[in-house]
């Protein structure tokens, strides 16, 4: 679906009504930039100002920002926003397409989302020199089958919305029809029950770790902020929350303080407490490792990010412990997780208990942007 060049004012009105109609079927799309890279951040820099853009995300230099109101991050700190959530991501596939982090910030991506992906034409990817190649040892190749493979994907991809320098002005594909009930993200069945197998984990007996395993965007985070409350309501005074980095936490922590509504006591960097006394404290993990703090309840969110001895050492170290992650293999040490982490929890604690999502919560079942990534990366 190739649409008007970046030669072209885009359409605001267009581009507007689009965004409201993936929002309406809970939908999210990805806008292939081709060509020139300049010009396509010029008509970025037209097109992002008039966009519902709650938080959005830039990959490329810093100071290239087509909106002040992104994000810069390095592709290095993908991670870093797992368990978070964004409307915008603008992919500067000139600085180099690692497809961990693509794939992970992409899950990051809620309905209604946008993600804007400059790249070459895509009848130049089977020879594009992608900067990340000397990373996985493929620079030295003139011809990139992966590459050309993907190029085949996105050609006339339902997901795919193709600008290309110098084409003819036309309109955008036709958007999905607003349905009667727009989508919602609310809490789903799947989620319903997690939430009580967290909580029954967190009263029961020690030594039953729980480990949480789905694709992303299916709420597993949120899950597990609920769960939090429930057990603070419950009597649970300690329970403390470990993950790659505080900012993966976002969720959980929101949705822990929106759960405990009129028992939330004090609010602090990174505790809650309630009117009880209980605590929710989040620690990052070598700290948690270092200092030990009581705790009778500790959940691990994003695992597979974190290196299998700390995790071991983790289970280990308190009565009652919750991993939460994914294991298609885009949290770096996904594979790690799946494998060597099992096997310690099989000669551990033999008696651990797993739950798998399936229903995603941030966007709708049959979201076309998830099943191209999933065929993209080979996630499937």
């Amino acid at each position: 679906m190739r649409q008007p060049g970046p030669d072209a004012k885009p359409d605001m009105t267009d581009w507007r009504a689009l965004q409201t109609s993936l929002a309406a079927n809970g939908e999210r799309r990805l806008v292939l930039l081709e060509g020139d890279r300049e010009n396509n951040l010029q008509w970025l820099s037209g097109l992002l100002p008039e966009l519902e853009l709650h938080t959005g995300l830039w990959t490329g230099p810093a100071d290239q920002s087509p909106d002040p109101r992104l994000t810069p991050i390095a592709v290095s700190d993908a991670r870093r926003w797992l368990g978070r959530e964004v409307s915008v991501i603008i992919w500067d596939g000139w600085q180099g397409n690692p497809p961990d982090a693509f794939a992970a910030l992409s899950g990051a991506l809620t309905a209604g989302g946008l993600l804007f992906w400059l790249m070459p034409p895509l009848a130049e990817w089977h020879r594009f020199a992608d900067p990340d190649y000397p990373r996985t040892g493929l620079d030295h190749d003139g011809e990139h089958p992966f590459a050309a493979r993907m190029a085949g994907i996105l050609a006339d991809h339902e997901a795919v919305i193709r600008i290309s320098t110098g084409s003819a002005k036309s309109p955008l594909p036709a958007m999905p029809p607003i349905p009667e009930q727009s989508f919602r993200i609310g809490t789903t069945r799947d989620q319903e029950q997690l939430i009580q197998r967290l909580v029954w984990f967190g009263l029961g007996r020690r030594r039953r770790p729980l480990v949480v395993t789905a694709d992303r965007g299916r709420g597993k985070s949120a899950a597990l902020g609920m769960a939090a409350a429930e057990l603070l309501e419950k009597g649970r005074q300690e329970i403390v929350v470990t993950a790659p980095s505080q900012q993966n936490v976002d969720t959980l922590f929101r949705h822990a303080r929106e759960a405990l509504a009129d028992q939330l006591g004090e609010v602090s960097a990174g505790t809650l407490t309630s009117r009880s006394g209980g605590r929710l404290k989040f620690v990052p993990v070598r700290e948690l490792l270092a200092s030990r703090p009581e705790a009778e309840v500790v959940l691990v969110d994003e695992a597979a990010a974190i290196p299998a001895p700390l995790l071991k050492s983790v289970l280990l170290g308190w009565p009652r412990v919750a991993f939460s992650t994914t294991v298609h293999g885009y949290e770096g040490a996904g594979r790690g997780f799946a494998i060597r982490f099992r096997q310690v929890l099989e000669q551990s604690t033999p008696h651990w208990q797993s739950v798998t999502l399936t229903e995603p919560i941030r966007w709708a079942k049959n979201d076309p942007l998830e099943t191209l990534v999933s065929q993209l990366f080979l996630l499937a």
